[in-house]
């Protein structure tokens, strides 16, 4: 059997060229065109105002800014889905950006402490009263309107939902098993 070297080389140089232009196009794929469906099909739901999404080792992580909800679990719950079917298992995490910093600093100075002692020992009806007088002391001392913290419980998290006057603030904390 005789071989042409100049017909490997060619077989062998069309074969590279092939191979990184499919390497280059699932790149792309994966680098754009998924985020952008993702992002397209995040930002078509209504209580999703604005998101970015970054890719992190082997998990992508969606940053979303959210409008008025009534409901934080059923929206978590809703964009969650939406973003599984969109990845097709691939992992990711979900971040909610909040944008007031006073009521950052009502969640981080005073509803963790009674959030997170509630999901330690397990009293939710002192958590509520807790958090009712929180509202109530809250809104008597401040000049820009009623307080209103909403929680939301499943078995796996606890969704907070604080609104001050136009402004909301949302945090998805897990519960430990």
């Amino acid at each position: 059997m005789n071989f042409d070297k100049n017909k490997v080389l060619r077989i062998m140089t069309i074969s590279i060229i092939f191979l990184s232009i499919m390497l280059a196009f699932q790149w792309y794929y994966g680098k754009s065109v998924k985020t952008k469906t993702l992002e397209r099909a995040l930002l078509e739901l209504k209580y999703v105002d604005k998101v970015e999404i970054t890719k992190q080792m082997e998990k992508v992580v969606i940053y979303l800014t959210l409008d008025n909800i009534d409901n934080l679990m059923e929206a978590y719950n809703s964009i969650g889905d939406s973003i599984k079917s969109q990845l097709k298992g691939q992992p990711f995490q979900l971040k909610i950006v909040n944008n007031n910093l006073y009521l950052e600093d009502v969640f981080n100075d005073k509803v963790q402490f009674i959030i997170y002692e509630a999901l330690r020992t397990g009293e939710f009806t002192k958590m509520r009263d807790r958090l009712d007088e929180l509202e109530k002391t809250v809104t008597e001392n401040s000049a820009s309107g009623p307080l209103k913290i909403q929680v939301f419980l499943d078995s796996n998290k606890l969704y907070l939902h604080m609104k001050l006057n136009e402004s909301n603030y949302y945090k998805v904390i897990e519960q430990e098993v």
